[in-house]
């Protein structure tokens, strides 16, 4: 025989679930996704994952370009041919004539040319009251330099640079080679940024 205290739970769980079939009642009907409103542009913009932008490094940028302007900023012609003509037989970029053509700006400078200055001056004389000339040459054989900046042509950011010193010479012809020599070194560096070389 049954306790009267589990009979009482039973016939109580029955009418929970009974009194709606019952009473001709239905439960409220669940929604469907089509009713149910969408999210927000806003709460699909917090939702959504953030994309950061790609910083772009020097090296992306330089991998990256393909057209080139050279500009020589200071100084003879012999360091921004030679830097030129080197970089032309890689291969792998296009010289254009307009930086709004080119993805990248390389400029060459090269400082302390040697030449010959001449000066001259005329003054009175206080002996003779009559007016004296004066010519006076001046061989300038300071150092020279030759620097090579590579520049963003977008941005105009300095993705490299680098110097090189030329080896002093007398004689003209030996200046010229010691010029060549130092540009090839420094076109060199720019390739081996570029690619680095196995090791």
């Amino acid at each position: 025989m049954r306790s009267p205290g589990r009979s009482f739970a039973a016939g109580l769980t029955m009418l929970v679930f009974l009194t709606p079939a019952v009473s001709g009642q239905n439960p409220a009907p669940t929604p469907t996704p089509a009713s149910q409103p969408g999210p927000s542009p806003a709460e699909k913009a917090q939702a959504a994952p953030e994309k950061k932008p790609v910083i772009e490094t020097p090296t992306m940028r330089l991998a990256a370009a393909r057209n080139v302007v050279l500009l020589r900023t200071r100084g003879g012609a012999i360091p921004a041919d030679v830097i030129r003509t080197t970089i032309e037989g890689w291969g792998r970029f296009n010289f254009v004539e307009t930086v709004a053509k080119a993805d990248l700006i390389i400029e060459v400078a090269s400082s302390g040319d040697s030449g010959v200055q001449v000066s001259s001056s005329s003054s009175v004389s206080a002996r003779t009251g009559q007016e004296e000339k004066s010519t006076s040459t001046r061989k300038d054989i300071s150092p020279t330099d030759i620097r090579m900046t590579v520049i963003d042509a977008r941005n105009k950011r300095v993705l490299w640079t680098a110097a090189e010193n030329v080896k002093f010479a007398m004689k003209e012809k030996a200046k010229e080679n010691n010029l060549v020599e130092a540009a090839e070194r420094l076109a060199r560096k720019f390739h081996d940024r570029l690619e680095p070389p196995v090791k």
